[in-house]
């Protein structure tokens, strides 16, 4: 849609597939188009410069609201954590909606909490809030608002402060969040009629209860590895009494299982709740560095140290594995045997990647020294350096996957060779037809611009 409005200059209903109006608003787009404005052109950079500025803002929001909450060190683990985590880092280069929802949603519960602590709600300033809230809902549509309403909401009631729920909700400022979020929706129904409401909440990807819980620690790696002992730690009396460590858990408890009990489940879903989760988790780290007595805070730095060291072992196995590639096939070949056609496929495709570069073996080297050495800090309780360990090791990681694993995924299976046939073939005005919606065409529409025609029909 980003290169449909800098095409056509269709910014307020820039057309799914050249005919549907979006079922969500297209904030996210406008800030893609308005880069490719800027730039004077479209292409992959300016389509995900959106999500990797507010991936960005959002570590420095996380920063300075982590300082003003607790303290400079415990708002510096929060931030390190949060920029390093491997979900976070990924999303932060993909052209999805998810990390605008993220943004501003951090923003409206950010200033919600440092103006209502501060008593300045009912102040002027407090409009920034509900302008905040409604931009939310225009970032995804009515998530934007359920859930930062939730997380207040509750949060209010725990702490028995029921007057302001209701001058929260007859305030003044309500009318600029209903404007704002409103606006868009009455506009798209205006022009796509019951047609484009009947879309509106679509169940998609449909998923279990307890969907979420392993993409919670395989997307927070390798912070996700406190994660155990710092929700432990949230069931103490004095954790809970603490408004500030209050407000953080709701915030993670109620997204998570707003999203849990919903039908449709992607992972990403639950990127809104990572930047508390980071902050939690650098208070935890901060106290354990201070010597507070935190229950099993030995056993948990311990725990996570004795990962570290085993974690070692088999970097250091792997490397000497390729460094000596008699065994390797057949290793690729066991692995591969063990899952499902698609996957199995693309494990292959990375499997070739990774054997013919020389990257993946230093990785191992300096992944295997790295864990070792983060390791005994943690054993050591030497958190600054334990924290820089794993800052690095997540950094690398994030080198290794996003530029050789999704990268060799993503450069066998796209169409952009193929569209480059087809442009020499045609001339630069003739129209394109893809026929059949049983498989994956948007990078089809993408490179080929604004002349693509789809006719709809299984294949």
């Amino acid at each position: 849609m980003v290169q449909r409005i800098f095409l056509t200059g269709g910014w307020l209903f820039p057309l799914k597939s050249g005919e549907e109006i979006p079922s969500k608003p297209p904030l996210f787009h406008w800030f893609g188009a308005m880069t490719s404005a800027a730039l004077g052109r479209i292409n992959e950079v300016t389509v995900r410069f959106p999500s990797a500025l507010f991936a960005s803002l959002g570590v420095i929001v996380l920063y300075f609201f982590g300082r003003k909450m607790f303290d400079a060190e415990a708002a510096l683990y929060g931030a390190v954590i949060l920029a390093t985590s491997f979900g976070y880092q990924s999303e932060a280069i993909s052209a999805r909606v998810d990390m605008t929802l993220t943004l501003f949603m951090t923003l409206t519960l950010v200033v919600f909490y440092l103006l209502y602590d501060s008593s300045l709600l009912w102040s002027a300033r407090g409009y920034v809030f509900y302008f905040l809230l409604g931009i939310g809902v225009l970032a995804k549509g009515p998530v934007g608002l359920l859930l930062p309403g939730m997380i207040i909401g509750v949060f209010l009631v725990l702490t028995r402060r029921l007057d302001v729920v209701s001058r929260l909700c007859f305030h003044k400022g309500v009318l600029l969040t209903l404007l704002i979020a409103i606006s868009w929706y009455g506009l798209a129904l205006v022009r796509g009629g019951e047609e484009f409401f009947s879309r509106e909440g679509g169940s998609v990807h449909q998923k279990p209860f307890c969907y979420f819980f392993p993409y919670l620690i395989l997307l927070g790696l390798p912070w996700s590895l406190f994660l155990p002992f710092v929700i432990g730690n949230w069931f103490r009396a004095k954790v809970l009494a603490d408004k500030r460590s209050l407000f953080l858990i709701l915030w993670v408890t109620i997204v998570f299982f707003f999203f849990s009990f919903s039908a449709g489940k992607r992972p990403i879903y639950i990127l809104p709740l990572y930047p508390p989760v980071a902050l939690l988790i650098g208070l935890w780290l901060k106290q354990a560095r201070a010597g507070e007595k935190l229950p099993m805070e030995a056993f948990g730095l311990k725990f996570v140290g004795w990962i570290c060291l085993c974690l070692g072992f088999l970097s250091l196995g792997a490397f000497f594995g390729f460094t000596f590639k008699e065994h390797t096939p057949v290793v690729f070949s066991a692995i591969g045997g063990l899952l499902k056609p698609k996957d199995r496929a693309d494990f292959f495709i990375v499997a070739d990647s990774l054997g013919r570069t020389g990257f993946f073996v230093f990785f191992l080297l300096l992944s295997a020294v790295l864990w070792f050495w983060t390791g005994r800090r943690l054993l050591a309780k030497n958190i600054r350096a334990a924290t820089a360990g794993l800052g690095g090791l997540s950094l690398l990681t994030g080198v290794l996957v996003q530029g050789t694993v999704l990268a060799s995924i993503a450069e066998a299976r796209t169409y952009k060779p193929f569209v480059a046939e087809i442009n020499k073939l045609i001339e630069e005005n003739q129209p394109i037809f893809i026929y059949g919606e049983g498989w994956d065409y948007t990078s089809v529409v993408f490179y080929s611009g604004d002349r693509v025609t789809v006719i709809k029909g299984d294949l």
